[in-house]
């Protein structure tokens, strides 16, 4: 008997030996800023008398009544909604259905796909966002290429019009033909259309015809410009791109890793009693990756509530704050400015719940409809 005690506390000895530093580890580095953000969220704290301010105490929950009734609050919680709404309806799926294609050897060179799926998540955050920020400029890849077009199209039809006209002409018909092309817009440069473009067009007379070509669509042709993304219903637009462009990979890898685990004469077997691809996916592949799932599910959110770094490098929360999700939101408050601590507290105590909030949905669902991995 007391060698059965003497073994007992042995094992209790040694497991709070293995516990007790990651324990405290645990609330050294999650606990604490956790319990110091909310008393800092509930304080006067403004920097203390290190850094000029006036001895802090308790103030109250003013804080949080300031952040809800702050539209920029409400703004970026919306633009973070709409990246948790991608990352789980967006990357989850399309991480899975590559998985499978992969998986099922759907596709050809499946390791070729693997890898370039993966690439972008290996890339520096920041240099993904800048990356994206010049491809989105005006002077980037794709204002390039439109602009190209752009101008050939216009060129090819005013090259038909003086074709038409046998050469370069001055004639009435010529020069109205021009403006219908370069449209209102175009007609618009000029107080008197018709004389001026044909005082215009004179001084280029003897000239070669690529150069009145190229003037005439420096001049009229209306250049690309990504200003349509200011506009705040769609200025998230190509930041939700990238975020589902970045991250897929990620799932894709969690997918497939966890998918070739699954016995392959269980699948085989169905395919043989007659099951085709789909049903197989249903009944056998989804419940097995349940709890992949749902642990995905929460990186998705967790990683979509923190998604600074990307976005400060790509928009910086602009143009005019339209891109600002919570964490940028919660950055400006603690360091541009007149720095406000409380306030900034209380938004990352705000994230925190919102984040538990949401993954305790995840996992409620899972529980109500999810499977159960062997």
């Amino acid at each position: 008997m007391a060698y059965t005690n003497r073994a007992h506390l042995e094992e209790k000895r040694a497991y709070w030996a293995m516990v007790t530093p990651a324990f405290a580890l645990y609330l050294l580095v999650m606990a604490f800023p956790i319990i110091l953000s909310f008393v800092l969220s509930v304080s006067n704290y403004s920097g203390g008398k290190m850094f000029g301010g006036e001895k802090w105490g308790f103030a109250g929950f003013g804080a949080y009544a300031r952040v809800f009734t702050d539209p920029w609050f409400w703004n970026a919680l919306k633009n973070n909604l709409y990246i948790v709404l991608i990352s789980v309806f967006g990357q989850l799926p399309l991480g899975f259905i590559f998985a499978y294609f992969i998986y099922a050897k759907i596709v050809k060179a499946p390791n070729f796909w693997q890898g370039v799926l993966y690439v972008p998540n290996i890339i520096s955050v920041i240099v993904v966002g800048l990356l994206w920020q010049t491809i989105f400029s005006p002077h980037g890849p794709i204002g390039e290429i439109i602009n190209y077009f752009r101008v050939s199209d216009f060129q090819a039809q005013l090259k038909g019009i003086f074709n038409a006209a046998g050469g370069f002409s001055l004639s009435d018909d010529v020069i109205h033909k021009i403006l219908d092309l370069a449209g209102p817009a175009g007609q618009s440069m000029f107080s008197n259309p018709v004389p001026e473009l044909r005082d215009l067009l004179s001084s280029y007379q003897g000239q070669p015809m690529s150069e009145v070509y190229t003037a005439l669509s420096n001049l009229f042709v209306q250049k690309w410009s990504p200003a349509f993304l200011t506009k705040p219903d769609i200025a998230m637009v190509p930041v939700l791109f990238v975020i589902l462009w970045m991250y897929t990979g990620m799932y894709l890898i969690l997918f497939l890793a966890n998918m070739q685990k699954i016995d392959a004469q269980i699948i085989e077997s169905a395919r043989i009693d007659g099951a085709n691809e789909g049903q197989v996916m249903r009944f056998i592949i989804l419940p097995a990756l349940s709890g992949t799932i749902v642990n995905s599910a929460i990186l998705a959110i967790s990683g979509s509530l923190s998604s600074f770094a990307l976005i400060f490098a790509m928009t910086g929360g602009g143009p005019s704050r339209v891109t600002e999700i919570l964490s940028i939101y919660m950055y400006n408050n603690a360091f541009l400015g007149r720095p406000n601590f409380p306030l900034a507290n209380a938004i990352s105590l705000i994230m925190v719940i919102i984040s538990f909030v949401l993954i305790a949905l995840t996992k409620a669902v899972e529980k109500r409809y999810g499977g159960k991995e062997d």
